[in-house]
């Protein structure tokens, strides 16, 4: 393996954005690792650097435009079972059902009464 003389990926890193990219980056790893361990689905942090040349009369001079991108896994949401109507509606009961009035009947059994006794 040659010797590169180049400076660590991991040190470039730190100099972008004075450091804010490198803080950016911990975040949003921190961010997909949590909800990947709360829903068990795969995330991702994606790193995009952009490299242009400032101008076009130094070839020497960079400009590094990063762009960080989440992929973060999401819980899964319960279904709701719902009826259409031709109106485009959505409605929680069935309209072609007949609703019946229904009342709540208190099951609880009913004390007996206590007969008091007098001795005497």
């Amino acid at each position: 393996m040659s010797e590169s003389k180049c400076t660590p990926f991991s040190q470039q890193l730190a100099y972008i954005n004075k450091g804010t990219l490198d803080q950016e980056l911990t975040e949003a790893q921190a961010e997909v690792i949590k909800m990947v361990r709360e829903t068990g689905k795969k995330g991702a942090v994606t790193l995009t650097l952009n490299c242009q040349m400032l101008n076009s009369r130094d070839e020497n001079t960079m400009k590094i435009t990063p762009n960080v991108k989440k992929s973060i896994p999401e819980l899964d949401r319960a279904d709701t079972i719902m009826f259409s109507t031709a109106d485009g509606d959505l409605m929680r009961d069935d309209p072609s059902q007949v609703q019946m009035d229904l009342k709540v009947i208190d099951t609880a059994p009913a004390a007996a009464p206590i007969k008091l006794q007098a001795h005497g």
